[in-house]
This record gives C-alpha cells, sequence and structure tokens, in this order.
C-alpha cells in the first residue's frame, strides 16, 4: 500500500485554495455569460457614444457611455456603461442587465469575451482530481486520463484565447 505524501490538514488547505481560484473567475463571469447568450436581460442594440481613460500606468482605466434601444419600441432607450472594448461610434447587438445599468454586447465578440473568466476557472478546475489523488495516495493517473485532461485543458485554454484575441479586435 502506498504511503500518503500529504496531511489530513495539508490536503484541506490544499483543496479549499484550489476551489477559491478556481471558482471565483466562474462566479465573476456567469452574469457576463449569462447576458452574452441570452439567457438573461433585455435585448436590443447598444451605440457606444463616447470612452473616457481616467488615471495613468497601471491605475489607467477606461469607461465608454453610449445608448440602448430596446428591440421593444415600447420601452425607451437609455444611456448604460458599456465594455471598456469598446469604440466609440460603434454598434453592436447587446442585452441590458436586469437593473438598466450596463450591457454587453450579445454577438460572437461579445460572447466570446464573456467566457474568457468561466473557461479560465473550469482550466484550473479540470486537473483537481488528478494532483489530489497524486497528492494524497500518491498514485499517477492512466494515460488516458492524462490525454483526456491535457486534451480538454487545451480546448478551454483554446477559448480563453480565442476570447482575449476577440475581445481586443
Amino acid at each position: 500500500m502506498s504511503q500518503r505524501r500529504m496531511s489530513l490538514a495539508g490536503a484541506l488547505v490544499t483543496i479549499v485554495g484550489w476551489l477559491a481560484v478556481a471558482l471565483l473567475p466562474l462566479l465573476f463571469g456567469l452574469s457576463d455569460a449569462r447576458l452574452a447568450f441570452g439567457l438573461t436581460g433585455t435585448p436590443g442594440t447598444a451605440t457606444v457614444e463616447r470612452c473616457v481613460d481616467y488615471g495613468s500606468g497601471d491605475d489607467e482605466r477606461t469607461e465608454c457611455r453610449g445608448r440602448f434601444v430596446p428591440d421593444d419600441r415600447g420601452t425607451a432607450a437609455r444611456t448604460v456603461g458599456l465594455p471598456p472594448e469598446s469604440d466609440e461610434g460603434e454598434s453592436f447587438p447587446a442585452r441590458l442587465q436586469p437593473d438598466g445599468e450596463r450591457a454587453r454586447p450579445a454577438d460572437l465578440k461579445g460572447r466570446l469575451s464573456a467566457l474568457i473568466l468561466p473557461a479560465l476557472g473550469l482550466l484550473f478546475l479540470i486537473p483537481m482530481p488528478l494532483g489530489l489523488n497524486y497528492l494524497l495516495a500518491d498514485r499517477r493517473p492512466g494515460r488516458l486520463l492524462r490525454y483526456l485532461t491535457a486534451g480538454a485543458a487545451a480546448v478551454l485554454g483554446g477559448v480563453c484565447l480565442a476570447g482575449l484575441v476577440a475581445s481586443n479586435l
């Protein structure tokens, strides 16, 4: 029988830390993904009216505002916050958050950029069972499982990369 490489307390700390690192991007990215894929929010068209850069150096940030016109013409157009990667004058299909403060692109570019954080969270979760099995039981996973893990990680890494590229186009 193999000897344990880590104490139970160490394993619990590892599991909690690993889950925190993996679940936080999922939680933060879920609302944007729900909007981008049309699961929530009001559909319409957003037009970027102005983008302003604040700060300098590492503290620099961009804030974009624009006009959101709902597809339901009975509802009035409103000024909303838009993603900082937007360009002035750009129009795109969007979904308005339920609180009515921000709109998120609902086209391919918006969907890919909304998947960055959830894919990153899943990317962190994929090797967790393999790592814990190795740390706690001192057993290496089989070849097939390693290939499946590597394939899933490659796909999720590709989704992250595609989202980053799309958000900067």
